[in-house]
């Protein structure tokens, strides 16, 4: 099976998303005095600090590595997973970008259908939908380094980035991302400066289109320092996470 004829999303797909995620941004805004968890609670789903480092195995249920980063389209879905796996292979430990719609939620991480055998079919660069590679001399780490395509991001662009609201005023930090069991994004989670309250808060994700892109330092929140503070803190007992412990 080979990545790059089974890509579904392309280049030309993903620019399209983008001018219609700016031209509507402004309309999509969701005021917070509409917004609660109570959706979210119900629906469920994946937390991205349970998805990243996952156990991963191969068909055959065997454990064949972990996931190292998740690849999020500019629409707000999970695109793929980068795995590092094989170390007991005759390749040897190798990193693969395995298609969201090939993974499988295992009750200890998840299941792909990678073997040592069709491994280089699931190479990082078999597609450049999703990872470029223009300068691999300089990559360090695949987790924060490699450079994804057009319209995609990694969840490490995110995580544990500044969270601002406002004028650019310092908010807190980005402590998690909830996704659907579909892989749809469905809260952004922050943990706020003492100043703001305990915490952690949940707020509606916007991404591109919104004046965020991954090359930046900081997630804007497209709130006020008014909105922000009359949050109610998000109860982690109460969502229902496929791979919690």
């Amino acid at each position: 099976m080979s990545i790059k004829r089974n890509v579904c999303v392309t280049t030309f797909a993903l620019t399209a998303t983008a001018a219609a995620l700016q031209a509507q941004a402004q309309e999509e805004i969701r005021p917070l005095s509409d917004w609660d968890y109570e959706e979210v609670y119900e629906q469920g789903g994946i937390r991205a600090d349970n998805l990243m480092d996952a156990e991963v195995f191969g068909e055959d249920e065997e454990e064949i590595g972990s996931v190292e980063n998740v690849l999020v389209t500019q629409d707000n879905k999970i695109a793929a997973i980068i795995a590092q796996v094989g170390g007991f292979w005759d390749i040897g430990d190798t990193h693969v970008l395995v298609p969201w719609d090939e993974v499988e939620i295992h009750e200890d991480g998840v299941r792909v259908p990678v073997t040592e055998e069709n491994a280089e079919d699931y190479g990082l660069f078999a597609s450049d939908e999703y990872i470029t590679q223009n300068d691999l001399s300089r990559t360090q780490q695949v987790d924060d380094d490699v450079e994804t395509g057009s319209g995609v991001w990694k969840l490490t662009d995110v995580l544990n980035d500044y969270a601002t609201v406002g004028e650019g005023v310092g908010y807190g930090y980005v402590d998690n991302i909830l996704f659907s069991r579909e892989g749809e994004v469905q809260a952004i989670i922050v943990e706020p400066d003492n100043s703001y309250g305990a915490g952690p808060y949940g707020y509606p994700y916007y991404g591109y289109g919104y004046g965020w892109d991954p090359g930046q330092t900081s997630y804007y929140l497209q709130y006020g320092e008014d909105e922000v503070g009359e949050m109610d803190d998000f109860d982690y007992d109460r969502y229902d996470g496929l791979l919690d412990d």
